[in-house]
């Protein structure tokens, strides 16, 4: 009769570990009164079970990074929060508090190959705007298409979310180089509208040898139509030797119109080329990263580069990073570049908040005291 008892309480709790996640409490509480009563188990193991089922659930909610919503079909709703702070060194400008981004995102899957995603930017200093908005299909891993407004496929730093930097800022050359703050088209956040081939080959145990995308983009940014008749190709090839190592490449060939007056363009066509290299190593401690970018825009050619190191102190707590970036606006103007080195320590309270305190020293010519104290908070949901 002992071994039967414990049969049927191991039996008891196999059956409960799945269904009771899902089951309402009541409904757990009924099934173990009802065990009690029948002799299967005690009323200590089940007061135990109770208190061990609650633990369960405990940590499966906190492992996990995005909840359905009961809707005509399951949607995931993420987003972040960043507010900052930011002390100017150079006369003239005001410190300051922002937020400088506060993003909504919304996804799920028609099917299982159809799936679209959605994200809004509610922060910064330019309204609420449309980032991302996009359907894909999967033919299998190796083959995806995507069309709609996301991303472009250029550039480690530019892929790399909000989130997941290591420093507060992105580096100059991308910000000049890849749809950002300082390109020729203005601040696109790195996105374009167009339709995109990607994919992942060559299994090795549990990664994938090659990544890839190639896509044909407008060239003209987010949320507005293009302006002339060309079309921007954009690709990007990442090989991993390793598990933890990436190698890569990526092209750009495009062009821009030059605006006359708000409501006439030229119709000169000027190029707008990119070609970049990267490199990742990446593991639970380490993390050293860097890229080198060279772009032409018209006549005028650009280059810049970056290399950063990131270690973690406290595994999963403290982490320290170091980032040097180069940036030279005109290659045929000498001693033009500006140089960051960006000195920063990231404490993670866990996956989803932490803070990042970082202080830029900046070096051009003519020299001028620019320093920049900043500190970031990041809320994800």
């Amino acid at each position: 009769m002992k071994i039967l008892a414990v049969f049927s309480w191991v039996l008891a709790g196999a059956l409960l570990v799945a269904p009771l996640a899902y089951a309402a409490e009541s409904d757990v509480d009924k099934l173990l009164d009802l065990l009690v009563k029948k002799g299967v188990v005690t009323q200590d193991e089940a007061t135990g079970f109770r208190a061990d089922l609650a633990v369960k659930k405990h940590e499966e909610k906190d492992l996990q990074k995005e909840f359905n919503i009961v809707a005509s079909k399951p949607i995931k709703v993420s987003g972040y929060v960043q507010p900052r702070y930011q002390y100017f060194q150079e006369k003239g400008k005001t410190n300051t508090f922002d937020i400088r981004r506060a993003r909504l995102d919304i996804k799920g899957d028609i099917t299982e190959r159809f799936d679209y995603k959605t994200q809004i930017e509610f922060g910064g200093t330019s309204g609420v705007f449309l980032l991302d908005a996009y359907l894909g299909y999967k033919f299998d891993p190796a083959f995806r298409l995507q069309a709609g407004q996301f991303k472009i496929p250029f550039s480690l730093e530019n892929l790399t979310s909000s989130p997941k930097l290591e420093t507060i800022n992105r580096s100059q050359v991308v910000e000049a180089l890849v749809a950002r703050g300082k390109d020729v088209i203005g601040n696109q956040n790195g996105r374009d509208i167009g339709i995109q081939a990607s994919g992942s080959f060559l299994r090795i145990q549990d990664f994938n040898l090659v990544d890839y995308a190639i896509g044909v983009f407008n060239g003209y940014g987010i949320n507005r139509v293009d302006i002339n008749d060309r079309k921007d190709v954009i690709g990007r090839l990442v090989v991993h030797p390793l598990k933890d190592l990436s190698i890569g490449s990526s092209f750009y060939v495009g062009r821009f119109t030059v605006p006359i007056t708000k409501s006439k363009a030229d119709s000169r066509l000027n190029k707008r080329d990119r070609v970049g290299t990267e490199f990742a190593y990446v593991n639970d401690r380490t993390s050293l990263k860097g890229e080198y970018i060279w772009g032409v825009d018209g006549a005028t050619r650009k280059q810049g580069a970056y290399i950063q190191a990131g270690y973690f102190l406290i595994p999963k707590k403290l982490q320290t990073v170091f980032k040097f970036d180069t940036y030279d606006p005109n290659n045929d103007v000498v001693e033009n570049e500006t140089n960051v080195y960006t000195i920063g320590a990231n404490w993670y309270f866990n996956k989803w908040a932490f803070v990042q305190v970082n202080y830029e020293v900046k070096t051009e010519k003519p020299e001028i005291n620019n320093n920049t104290f900043i500190t970031q908070a990041t809320i994800q949901f």
